[in-house]
C-alpha cells in the first residue's frame, strides 16, 4: 500500500522570512519509503504518485544483469552531483543523492561520479578517452554548447533514439527532443528531469512588487489576470512599464532591469532553425521580416539607457563604471527596476535578498498567439550523452533510463515542487504562473550549430542578440553574412550524423 508524506510547500514559502536561505530542507526525503505525496488544492500539499515509477525502475533492474557494474558519470561540478555522498540538509544536493542511492541499491552497481572543473575539461577528457579507444565513461553530463556540441562534432557519442531501454515518450525526457534536436531523424542528446538545470534555465519574467506598489496605475492583479487569460503580450508589458517614468540620470527606477531580446524572439513563437523534408536542419538566407520587426521593438526598450541599464560590450563599456553595479540583477534586487528577464532559477537565488517579486511567463508576441513559449537557455541547461565506447551499452542505457525516472521522483519533486513552487514564491498566483512557464518550454537546434567556443555563442547568435538588444541598424547584413557561415556548420553536422549508425 502506498504511503503518504505531506510536503507543506506554501506553508514553507509564506512563513519563512524574505531573506531565507532556499537550500535548507532539514534532510527531508520526498521519496524514501513512500510512493505518493499529496497535493490538495488550497492546502499547499503536492501530489505525485510514485508507485508506477518504483515499479518501472524495478522492472528495469530485472531486465538486465547490472550487479557489480561500475557506472561512471562524468561532468562539470554542478547541482547535478550531490555535494556530499550523504544527506546534508540541502534540498538539491539531497535529491540528487537519493537518486544516486537508489540506483546503487536497486541495480547493485558501483556509482563512480567523476567531477571536472568545467565543461571544456569534460569534453576534452571524453574526446581523448574515446579517441584512444578507452571505455572509462558511461554517461556524460554537460550543457549544450560547451559539452554536447563538442562531443558531437568530434564524433565520439552514439545515437540514443535507437536504444530500446530508453523510452523517449516517458515524462522524464523532454517530449520535443525528437523534433528539436534530431538530425535526419537521428538523436544524440538527452534532456529532461535527469539534469537539475532543466528547472533553472527556462525563461520567465519577474516583477518587483515594491516598485509596482509605488505606481498606482500598476496592479498585481491585472498582471496575473493578463497572464492567466492569455493576454500577456509585449505590448501589454510595455504599456505597464510606461507607468514608470524614464530614468535618464540612472539614479531612479528603471522599467527593465536587463534585456533579453533572444528570449522575446522565442517567446513570440519565432524560430531560427527549420527542417527540410529529410529532417535536416537549415536556416533561411534572408533575415525573416518578423525578426526585423521585433528588433525595432526590443532595441527601443533595451538600448534606451533611460529604460534599461544595459551596457554596450562591443564598446568595452563597463557596467561597473557606467552604472555603479556589477551584476544584471542588482537593479531589480535593490528595488530599482520593475521587470527582470530571468531564468526560473533566479527566483530561488533572489529569495536571499530583501526583494519581493511575482513571477510571470515570457510575454507573447501578440494576443493572437495561441500559447506562451519559454526558451530554455543553452548555457546551463544540461544534456546527457553516451560515449561510443561505453563498456556495456545495455547496462548504460538501462541505468540512464532509471536515472531519468528516479529524477522525476526526487529531483523534480525537490526542485520544482519544493524550491520553485514552494520557497521561491511570495503568492499563490506565482505557482500558477510557473505552471504556465513550464507548460511549453522551447529549444532550438541553433544551440548546436551556432559554432561558438566554450565561452560564447557563435557569430550568428552573438550578432543577433546584440542587434536585437542594442543596435539593429546592421541586423539585416549581419544575418546575411552569418547565414553563409552557419550553413557550412550545418552541412558538417549533417555529414557527421550521416556517418552514424
Amino acid at each position: 500500500m502506498a504511503k503518504k508524506i505531506l510536503i507543506l510547500l506554501l506553508a514553507i514559502a509564506l512563513v519563512l522570512p524574505v531573506a531565507v536561505s532556499c537550500n535548507k530542507s532539514g534532510g527531508n526525503d520526498p521519496g524514501k519509503d513512500t510512493s505518493k505525496t499529496t497535493d490538495t488544492a488550497g492546502t499547499g500539499e503536492v501530489e505525485n504518485d510514485f508507485a508506477e515509477i518504483d515499479e518501472y525502475v524495478a522492472d528495469l533492474a530485472d531486465s538486465t544483469d547490472t550487479n557489480g557494474y561500475s557506472f561512471t558519470y562524468i561532468g562539470r561540478e554542478s547541482d547535478n552531483f550531490p555535494k556530499e555522498d550523504r544527506e546534508i540538509g540541502d534540498i538539491q544536493s539531497d535529491a540528487v543523492y537519493y537518486r544516486q542511492r537508489d540506483l546503487v541499491d536497486i541495480f547493485g552497481i558501483e556509482w563512480e561520479p567523476y567531477v571536472t572543473p568545467g565543461g571544456e575539461t569534460t569534453a576534452e577528457q571524453v574526446i581523448n578517452e574515446v579517441t584512444a579507444g578507452g571505455d572509462s565513461y558511461d554517461l556524460v553530463y554537460g550543457n549544450v554548447i560547451t559539452v554536447s556540441q563538442a562531443l558531437f562534432n568530434a564524433g565520439v557519442i552514439r545515437r540514443v533514439d535507437t536504444l530500446d531501454q530508453i523510452d523517449l515518450e516517458r515524462e522524464w525526457w523532454v517530449q520535443s527532443l525528437r523534433d528539436t534536436y534530431s538530425i535526419k531523424d537521428k538523436l544524440f542528446f538527452l534532456r529532461g528531469y535527469a539534469t537539475v538545470e532543466s528547472f533553472q534555465d527556462t525563461d520567465c519574467v519577474l516583477f518587483n512588487k515594491t516598485v509596482a506598489s509605488m505606481f498606482p496605475e500598476i496592479s498585481e492583479e491585472e498582471l496575473y489576470n493578463l497572464a492567466r487569460e492569455g493576454k500577456w503580450t509585449i505590448d501589454e508589458m510595455q504599456r505597464i512599464a510606461s507607468f514608470v517614468p524614464e530614468n535618464p540620470t540612472g539614479t531612479a527606477i528603471y522599467r527593465y532591469g536587463n534585456g533579453n531580446a533572444v528570449g522575446l524572439l522565442f517567446s513570440s513563437g519565432l524560430k531560427i532553425t527549420n527542417f527540410d523534408e529529410e529532417g535536416a536542419p537549415y536556416i533561411v538566407d534572408a533575415l525573416p521580416v518578423e525578426f526585423l520587426d521585433l528588433s525595432q521593438i526590443t532595441t527601443g526598450m533595451f538600448s534606451d539607457d533611460s529604460q534599461t541599464p544595459n551596457w554596450d560590450y562591443r564598446k568595452d563599456e563597463s557596467k561597473v563604471s557606467k552604472y555603479k553595479v556589477d551584476e544584471d540583477y542588482d537593479w531589480f534586487r535593490d528595488n530599482k527596476a520593475l521587470f527582470f528577464f530571468a531564468g526560473s532559477g533566479d527566483a530561488i537565488y533572489l529569495r536571499q535578498y530583501d526583494v519581493t517579486f511575482g513571477i510571470l511567463p515570457m510575454p507573447k508576441g501578440s494576443a493572437t498567439q495561441s500559447q506562451y513559449y519559454s526558451y530554455a537557455n543553452p548555457w546551463g541547461s544540461g544534456t546527457l550523452t553516451i560515449p561510443k565506447t561505453t563498456a556495456n551499452i545495455d547496462v548504460t542505457a538501462t541505468i540512464t533510463e532509471a536515472m531519468g525516472a528516479l529524477s522525476q521522483k526526487y529531483v523534480k519533486t525537490a526542485y520544482y515542487d519544493m524550491l520553485l513552487r514552494g520557497q521561491s514564491i511570495f503568492d499563490m498566483e506565482s505557482r500558477d504562473m510557473l505552471d504556465i512557464v513550464f507548460s511549453t518550454v522551447v529549444y532550438d537546434m541553433v544551440d548546436i550549430y551556432s559554432g561558438g567556443d566554450v565561452n560564447q555563442w557563435g557569430p550568428l547568435m552573438q550578432d543577433l542578440s546584440y542587434d536585437m538588444t542594442l543596435d539593429n541598424t546592421s541586423i539585416t547584413s549581419d544575418w546575411k553574412s552569418n547565414a553563409k557561415i552557419t550553413k557550412f556548420t550545418i552541412k558538417n553536422i549533417v555529414n557527421i550524423a550521416d556517418r552514424q549508425d
